[in-house]
């Protein structure tokens, strides 16, 4: 009769290695392109508008609430354009290798919708997408 408690660290070693890891759902940046990911926090005053992103005027994808979506991009300068009812600007001079992290929102007041797009840190980036929906466009 086999011991049921000799196999237990094997088990354990089975499961753990099945366990996705960051690097598994974010992988690594590419040397040859940018990184960067946008996302949008839960908001419920503006949760039921979409964001429309584009990349120098090209739709790359939109950003419902609480999600997030990773986009690849060639070096060097991006307008990216945020589209509800009015429009946000950023440009951003990309680097190859680089992880970039831009943000949308709304604002805070209800009762005054204005969108904007802003490239926040890397840490503060990692952070807030930690519990958001990611969306798969581009991969």
């Amino acid at each position: 009769m086999i011991k049921p408690f000799k196999f237990l660290p094997i088990l354990l070693l089975l499961l753990c290695s099945c366990a996705s890891s960051p690097e598994a759902t974010n992988p690594q940046p590419n040397p040859n392109f940018a990184t960067v990911y946008f996302y949008r926090t839960h908001y419920a005053p503006g949760g039921a508008v979409n964001f429309d992103i584009q990349d120098n005027g090209l739709d790359i994808g939109a950003l419902p609430d609480g999600s997030y979506f990773q986009y690849r991009a060639n070096p060097g300068s991006h307008l990216f354009t945020l589209t509800t009812e009015s429009t946000a600007q950023q440009r951003v001079n990309l680097q190859a290798g680089a992880t970039y992290y831009i943000k949308a929102d709304t604002g805070k007041n209800p009762l005054r919708f204005k969108p904007s797009l802003q490239v926040v840190f890397e840490l503060q980036g990692k952070t807030e997408i930690q519990n958001l929906k990611r969306l798969h466009y581009h991969e």
